[in-house]
């Protein structure tokens, strides 16, 4: 079943999905050699606190991080941990953030360092082909 959404409440998740893709751009800096991902979990916490926002996935069925971060061949939703990310590990950040009730859920993906030509040539076309098809379903919306 299909729930339609109001102007206000599509409203409220584009606020929520704007202060996502901001804390995103923050922590993008940070991934580099030597960060853990649980430093980078304790940021994004922080970043929501400071915002008025809260972690959606924590304390759901007693997960207690507000991200899940997968590293390398990781598919998705694992824990932070205090284990330092590597030159050329790849790593993805998966969040749901709650800003006043509306939700925004993303993951998204950064290398470490220097990652090899065939792990950024497989990063740059997922991107391009991610685009590719958000157009066309843009097209198909609009």
């Amino acid at each position: 079943m299909i729930t339609l959404k109001s102007k206000r409440e599509i409203a409220l998740m584009h606020e929520a999905g704007k202060l996502l893709a901001e804390c995103h751009k923050e922590i993008a800096p940070l991934i580099k050699p030597g960060i853990t991902t649980m430093e980078i979990d304790e940021y994004v916490e922080s970043f929501l606190k400071k915002h008025g926002a809260t972690p959606e996935q924590k304390g759901y069925n007693g997960y207690k991080y507000a991200t899940c971060a997968s590293i390398n061949d990781e598919i998705c939703h694992g824990f932070p941990r205090k284990q330092p990310l590597k030159d050329g590990d790849i790593v993805t950040i998966d969040s749901v953030f709650n800003l006043n009730g509306a939700l925004a859920d993303s993951a998204w993906t950064y290398s470490v360092g220097t990652i090899s030509k065939q792990a950024q040539t497989l990063m740059e076309t997922s991107i391009k082909l991610f685009t590719k098809g958000l157009n066309k379903l843009k097209l198909e919306i609009d």
